[in-house]
């Protein structure tokens, strides 16, 4: 592929050419043929860059590449039909899709403001593709807005002059939302990426102020004003070829989170449904039926992106609150969740003169499975357990991992008799099961002890109980069940 300093070289030559041919034959002769196809050119490298740069960009970058090269493919069809027009007669229909296109060639570019450097998806993500449809209903409202209401009273395929101030605001809007995004953001790519693509719109926005309201009127092709417009397609090709010498696509993780900033970085979807409100009173002035269809459009792009939104707001509100109770290893309920559980069926059992049946299990000569098979057959073992736990108790049962080996059942509406008859099942399906490791095939045994109990004030005392009995259990020789022996000791296991 053609090296970023070839690209650029290609860029500054032709930028020359375009001069010469500018100062020495101006607007007669073929300057004006000559100069829009050194335009042409130069419209065609920076499509070909733009295209460049996403082969070496990731995610976010890649996209925003990508929408940028489908700019400049707008900008490359509406230049060469302008080229052909040297040759070829237009009807005034042709020439106002010429004017559309160079007007509105940066709709594309704007679509990047609803990219998330975070979780942008390597491939088109469904907000993206409403995002580009809303896009596109906003290019759609331009052109009734600017071209096709004002032709209804003003001969004129050009943008007309009652529409400058509207078309020169959202052009400013457009890019002031690049540097807001880009002043309000922790990704070193967004900044880098927006805030010149913010800068370059303004230079942009200036030019064309410029040919309508300064000295740029009434100038024909081939004249000086169109070094200006050559200026603005080399400094594109400019950033797009150097940004495979950027970094890679990350966030400052030393950045302090802003809320405000997350909130104007979520006002961004809203500006082409703006716009297009800001649009409809005067389209709906000459044709309200057109403009309702317009505008019913956007609010069901609207309406679907807020219900997809809420929807993964609601799943990543489940994910963390699975992640706050759930052990990551097991999926069990961790220590403060099962304690947790604990106290609220002790309550329960106070309430109803019941009891609750408490558990503690420990996995037998554990250490001994790290030290010899590695902590990933050790992670394998536990992960095995927690599933023939969970199998074995009834639906209304919790299981959680207390610490390391340890798993604390509590069993609601047990007596002593049934927790033992349920710890016992769970004894006789661990024991009965083999677990493969990384190599070999490891036998293992749980030892457990329990309690029963009904009051939610004796919770530590109950668990206190439940490990003494584990202790005497491991001391009796291990893969067995104990009930709480008021002269239970804790002893050195050997």
């Amino acid at each position: 592929m053609i090296s970023s300093r070839k690209i650029i070289g290609i860029a500054l030559l032709l930028l020359l050419a375009h001069a010469m041919v500018i100062f020495m034959l101006g607007s007669s002769h073929s300057g004006p043929l000559l100069s829009d196809t050194i335009q042409l050119s130069l419209g065609c490298l920076a499509l070909v860059s733009c295209m460049r740069a996403s082969r070496y960009s990731d995610r976010l970058g890649r996209h925003f590449w990508q929408l940028a090269a489908v700019a400049y493919s707008i900008w490359v069809i509406a230049q060469s039909l302008g080229t052909l027009g040297n040759f070829i007669p237009y009807p005034d229909y042709v020439r106002g899709l010429i004017n559309l296109l160079f007007c509105f060639w940066f709709g594309p570019i704007g679509m990047a403001l609803f990219l998330d450097p975070e979780h942008e998806p390597r491939g088109m993500d469904l907000l993206l593709i409403l995002d580009f449809v809303q896009g596109t209903i906003f290019c759609v409202a331009a052109y009734l807005y600017f071209f096709y209401v004002p032709s209804l009273s003003e001969a004129s395929t050009d943008l007309a002059h009652s529409v400058w101030a509207p078309y020169f605001f959202g052009y400013a809007l457009l890019a002031l939302a690049f540097l807001l995004r880009s002043f309000f953001t922790t990704s070193v790519v967004i900044r880098k990426l927006f805030g010149r693509m913010g800068t370059f719109l303004l230079f942009s926005i200036s030019v064309d102020a410029l040919y309508y309201y300064g000295p740029g009127a009434g100038l024909r092709t081939g004249e000086w004003f169109d070094l200006l417009w050559s200026t603005l397609l080399v400094a594109p090709i400019c950033a797009a070829a150097t940004w495979h010498n950027q970094e890679p696509e990350k966030t400052d993780e030393t950045a302090p989170f802003h809320a405000r900033g997350l909130i104007i970085t979520q006002l961004f979807p809203l500006l082409y449904p703006l716009l297009i409100l800001v649009m409809f009173t005067r389209i709906a002035q000459a044709r309200i039926t057109l403009a309702a269809a317009v505008v019913l459009v956007s609010f069901l792009c609207s309406s679907t992106r807020l219900l997809i939104t809420h929807q993964r707001l609601l799943r990543a509100q489940e994910a963390l609150r699975k992640e706050a109770t759930h052990d990551g290893l097991t999926g069990l309920w961790n220590r403060v969740a099962i304690v947790g559980i604990l106290q609220r069926e002790l309550l329960r059992s106070g309430r109803t003169n019941s009891t609750t049946g408490v558990i503690l299990a420990d996995v037998d000569r554990f250490k001994s499975i790290n030290d010899t098979h590695g902590h990933a057959a050790g992670d394998a073992v536990l992960c095995e357990i927690a599933n023939e736990l969970t199998s074995a108790v009834r639906p209304y049962d919790s299981v959680g991992r207390y610490g390391g080996e340890e798993f604390l059942i509590v069993a609601p509406g047990c007596t002593e008799k049934e927790t033992w008859e349920l710890a016992e099942r769970m004894r006789n399906s661990v024991a009965n099961r083999a677990t493969s490791g990384q190599v070999h095939k490891l036998s293992i045994s749980l030892s457990l002890g329990f309690v029963a109990g009904a009051s939610e004030s004796e919770i530590e005392s109950l668990l206190h109980a439940a490990d003494e009995a584990l202790y005497l259990a491991k001391r009796s020789g291990r893969n067995r069940v104990e009930p709480q022996l008021a002269s239970a000791c804790a002893t050195s296991i050997i």
